[in-house]
């Protein structure tokens, strides 16, 4: 006769299961309540005309829908902010990822002087795409020594140092994943690094690459502090800037500001619906080896 300890034993794990799968749903709808709640508090407000937006106290529910906050933020400079900052980022992307594909590969197939040092380099240039303010004085200092202030090109290049670091570690991880012998094999039938490269071993590694572009777009789209510093011109300013226009010296417009902040998530969330899948592979790419 067999004793069957998982039912008699207190504490066990068959009799802890149900409460530790009820505190994990807990705690996941805690922190989905905090994340959404600001984000749909402002969508509900940026949809209220506004004599209930300043109306006390706020309802959530109830009021009446408008969209003439989202007429006068599409009728004024956010769009030359969506503008700019779709520019930015798409710049910043393609160089971006150009310059991370090739490091990443010179540092996963060559050994060559110095490759300790630059490796070393890009784990400390990493903290620099979360830590991005901490730069703002030096940058500022050294962009207007040369002259690169408050230029076209001023942010791309800002928004590529700043994310370089974490896109060639994306892709480093990547290329662990992807064996050596293809570009020996490539090598044997006369196909140049170059060829090998672009040809064979990009599309082998689409997911770092999409993760990769995802990180940039992300530091690209949401960076403010730099933003601000660099660049003086409204003609010039990204998408972050022209929402804090809304912010003025009167007050704060909450109609428009709510409005743009919303309008301002809605390409992040498409491009998480469209790379979402492949972030998650192309950071534990290179992870696990057979």
């Amino acid at each position: 006769m067999r004793y069957n300890h998982s039912k008699d034993l207190p504490g066990s794990t068959a009799r802890r299961r149900p409460w530790g799968y009820l505190m994990e749903i807990a705690v996941f709808a805690a922190v989905v309540v905090v994340n959404l709640a600001p984000f749909i508090w402002g969508a509900l407000t940026s949809l209220k005309p506004i004599r209930e937006v300043l109306a006390y106290p706020p309802k959530a529910f109830g009021s009446s829908l408008s969209a003439e906050h989202y007429a006068e933020v599409f009728k004024g400079s956010f769009m030359t902010g969506v503008r700019n900052s779709l520019l930015y980022s798409l710049a910043a992307i393609l160089c971006g990822l150009f310059l991370a594909l090739t490091a990443a590969y010179a540092m996963s197939r060559f050994r060559f002087r110095g490759k300790k040092i630059f490796f070393i380099l890009i784990l400390c240039g990493i903290p620099l795409s979360i830590g991005s303010a901490a730069m703002v004085v030096p940058n500022y200092t050294l962009f207007s020594a040369i002259g690169m202030t408050n230029k076209w090109y001023t942010l791309p290049i800002i928004y590529i140092a700043y994310n370089l670091p974490m896109a060639i570690w994306i892709m480093m991880s990547g290329l662990e994943a992807v064996p050596v012998e293809i570009d020996e094999a490539a090598k044997i039938d006369g196909a140049g690094r170059w060829y090998i490269l672009f040809r064979m071993i990009l599309p082998l590694s689409l997911p770092s690459l999409a993760s990769s572009a995802l990180f940039i777009f992300l530091g690209a789209w949401n960076e403010f502090v730099t933003s601000s510093v660099l660049v003086s011109s409204s003609n010039l300013y990204p998408i972050q800037v022209s929402i804090y226009n809304y912010m003025g010296f009167y007050g704060r417009q909450w109609g428009p500001l709510t409005a743009a902040a919303t309008a301002a998530v809605i390409p992040t969330l498409i491009v998480f619906t469209f790379l979402g899948r492949l972030l998650i592979s192309g950071l534990t790419s290179g992870s696990v080896k057979d």
